[in-house]
């Protein structure tokens, strides 16, 4: 039992994270909008092994080996970790299954995490303060979150008959 639930967030994770990167990939080709370097998280993640967990400006940042690989790992690591957290809120907070709009809600709020946490320490400021175009920024950051959490709906449409669920 404990090993389908496994594969059940795993799926659910690994399908909203790839959603995130799709909705990117249309807004580079659609907008002419940069998606996100995965290696400068990965720079970042590798920093840390010196002490450093902030960065003035992660793209001025001592380049690390692997920061690409390792990057796009940390990527889906960190949205299989949110279908964890989304799931748990759902099932255990909620006692309701995942809907679109549990999983959007969730989206929205958890940009909170980039507005508040990621930029900041990757030197891009509270809410991309120092970003070349701040609302372009945080209308892409937002509109990547809700693509998760699309994701995260679609994953949960997906793996329950993959698991028999």
């Amino acid at each position: 039992m404990m090993m389908m639930a496994a594969l059940y967030v795993l799926i659910v994770g690994v399908v909203a994270t790839a959603a995130l990167d799709l909705w990117q990939q249309v807004c580079r080709l659609v907008f002419g909008l940069p998606i996100t370097d995965w290696g400068l998280i990965g720079r970042w993640v590798g920093h840390f092994r010196d002490g450093q967990f902030t960065q003035p400006d992660i793209g001025k940042a001592a380049p690390v080996p692997g920061e690409r690989p390792l990057g796009w790992l940390v990527h889906y690591v960190v949205g299989i970790g949110y279908a964890v957290v989304y799931l748990g809120l759902v099932w255990l907070v909620l006692g309701a299954p995942p809907s679109l709009v549990s999983a959007l809600v969730f989206a929205a709020l958890s940009v909170g995490v980039t507005w508040f946490f990621m930029e900041p320490v990757l030197g891009a400021g509270v809410m991309a303060a120092r970003a070349p175009n701040r609302p372009v920024a945080l209308a892409h950051d937002l509109s990547s979150h809700l693509a998760m959490g699309f994701g995260l709906w679609a994953g949960d449409l997906i793996a329950r008959p993959l698991i028999g669920g």
